[in-house]
This record gives structure tokens, sequence and C-alpha cells, in this order.
């Protein structure tokens, strides 16, 4: 197997969201043998090995070797984060209900989280793994304030405001939205959620009868 070495990929160590240096896992790219046709991406240790087939260019074994360390560094950064403790201490701070169950999602390209009241299950985005922890507390806040009221109404911002850091973690996603144009829009929790007001409603409702 040819290594190859390349300086941005090995030392680029951070980057910045929303202006905010952010660590990063550090990159190593290898051109495998003949016979490969597809990139491949490992964790040894915290650095990520990419291997691609040998023909494929450098630009495009380095494009598709950054969209994979992006999806390992959120696996890692999840797996480091115990949602059900996070989520019970802040119930137990704020006054809140405990979900039935919450857990991480993969698939959540154009929503922060989503909440189901008649199951009491939540879903979290796994992109909020790699944002500062207020962030995601304040996300976590939002859902399980879903499991009360269904809609956006008074009584749901009077829960969500119980969270001290709500107002600014609205405006860290709100302009990380903006900083970020080529995603699906509606990320923004208060947005995502007010698309799936009725359907928790409707859901909420069939678990009361």
């Amino acid at each position: 197997m040819r290594r190859v070495t390349d300086p941005q990929l090995e030392f680029d160590f951070t980057a910045t969201v929303r202006g905010e240096p952010r660590a990063r896992l550090p990159l190593e790219l290898r051109a495998g043998s003949r016979r490969r046709r597809h990139v491949e991406a490992v964790l040894h240790g915290d650095c990520i090995v990419v291997t691609h087939p040998p023909r494929m260019s450098r630009r495009e074994a380095r494009a598709i070797a950054e969209e994979l360390r992006e999806r390992l560094e959120r696996r890692v950064a999840s797996e480091r984060i115990d949602l059900t403790a996070r989520a019970r201490e802040l119930a137990a701070r704020h006054g809140l209900p405990v979900p039935r169950t919450i857990e991480w999602s993969d698939r959540q390209r154009s929503q922060w989280g989503v909440c189901l009241p008649a199951e009491g299950t939540i879903r979290i985005s796994s992109r909020l793994a790699a944002l500062p922890g207020f962030v995601l507390d304040y996300v976590i806040v939002h859902e399980i304030a879903h499991l009360v009221h269904a809609d956006h109404g008074a009584g749901f911002k009077a829960l969500v405001a119980r969270y001290p850091m709500a107002e600014r973690a609205i405006g860290y996603l709100t302009a990380l939205d903006h900083h970020e144009p080529d995603h699906p829009p509606g990320r923004h929790a208060d947005r995502h959620a007010d698309r799936h007001a009725d359907r928790h409603a409707d859901r909420s409702a069939a678990g009361r009868s």
C-alpha cells in the first residue's frame, strides 16, 4: 500500500463553527492497492485513516475523505455523550418530565430534534454532538417540553424558558442556519417543531384515548 502524505489533511486539527474553534480528528490519506474500488475510512486511535483507489484523483479523494471525517467525528462525539443521563439531569433541574427513551439519529438532516409524545420518545440529530453543550441541552429541553405541549403556545414557551440559556442557544442555531445555506431549511428547533405540531397533537391525543 502506498502512503500519500498531504500536509493539509495530516495536520488540520481544528476547524471553526460559527467562528469558534472546534477540535478535529487528524486525517491520513492513503492510496490502496490496484484492486481497491471503494473509499474506506477507519479510526486508528485518534487518527482517521482513509484509503482510496489508486486511480482516484487527489482532489476527489480529499473531498470524500473530508466527508467521511465529518461522519466519524459525529459518531465519536455522540458516543461520548450519555443522552439518557443528560435528559434526566435536565428534567430534574428544570421540573420537566423524563422521556421514556432518547437517542441519537444520523438520519435527521433537516431537524435538530423530534419528539413523539404518544410514545414518550425523543430523537436528537447526531450533528448536535459537535456543537457546544448548551445548544444540545436547549434542544433536549425543547423536545422534552413537547411531551407536555404539542404546540408552541404559552405553556410550551414557559417550560422552555426554564432553561436559562435558551435565548443564547436559539441565536446560535439561527446563526448556524445562515452560516450553512447549503443545508435544507427548517433546521432550527422552533421551526421544525412548528411543522410537526399537528402530528404531535394527533399522536398525543391517540396516546390518551
